[in-house]
């Protein structure tokens, strides 16, 4: 039942993924991002601003580097366990260089007034959705594998998934990535971690007889 959800939901986001990049990379549309843009204008503030590019931070490489190290090194001389830290660092590695691959075949451009400095690089997919994701679906799997008790798997799932919403949505606010480029980080993030956990997990069970 699981699995058929997982391949249920896979194929949805595909289908949006595939919808979102002939509309919004091939045809150009950009009625529904602009649209989005001039809603959240009603709602932009100096605070929310300050907030928003404090939650961005996370979504970034310069944290999410060091939290992948630091949580496969803690799998390997804490918890001795080689193959979940081998996996972490496989998803999170195949994570970038897919990101930058599909930004260059797709180059499409960031929106042209935003709200921070410093902003570089291509706009679809948005690599802070992609990115942080990933690395909450990540924290999620291993989560929902634990021995933590029943109300802790769900709570701590939804806390994950609303942080990484914020910081996904934080790309939207300060204009450094139109809303289909959000979608599209988020559905991308789905099925490619959906993909690594079946592989590493095919992968792994006649080496070491242990899950991801």
């Amino acid at each position: 039942m699981r699995v058929l959800l997982v391949l249920g939901f896979s194929a949805i986001f595909l289908l949006i993924l595939f919808v979102l990049t002939h509309e919004v990379v091939i045809e150009q549309e950009t009625s529904y991002d602009e649209a989005v843009f001039r809603y959240i204008d009603r709602f932009r503030s100096p605070v929310v601003t300050s907030v928003l590019t404090f939650f961005t931070f996370f979504g970034s490489v310069n944290f999410l580097l060091p939290a992948y190290i630091l949580l496969s090194l803690y799998f390997i001389f804490f918890k001795k366990n080689n193959a979940r830290s081998f996996n972490i660092a496989a998803i999170g590695l195949s994570s970038g260089v897919l990101l930058r691959v599909v930004k260059s075949i797709f180059q499409r451009h960031r929106p042209l007034h935003p709200l921070i400095a410093d902003v570089t690089g291509f706009s679809f997919p948005s690599g802070h959705s992609f990115s942080s994701f990933t690395f909450v679906g990540v924290l999620i799997y291993m989560l929902w594998k634990s021995n933590a008790r029943t109300v802790l798997k769900y709570g701590g799932t939804g806390v994950l998934f609303i942080l990484a919403t914020i910081i996904a949505f934080s790309r939207v606010y300060l204009q450094v990535h139109y809303a289909s480029d959000v979608v599209a980080g988020f559905c991308m993030s789905f099925v490619w971690l959906s993909l690594c956990i079946f592989l590493l997990r095919r992968l792994n069970m006649p080496r070491t007889g242990q899950s991801t």
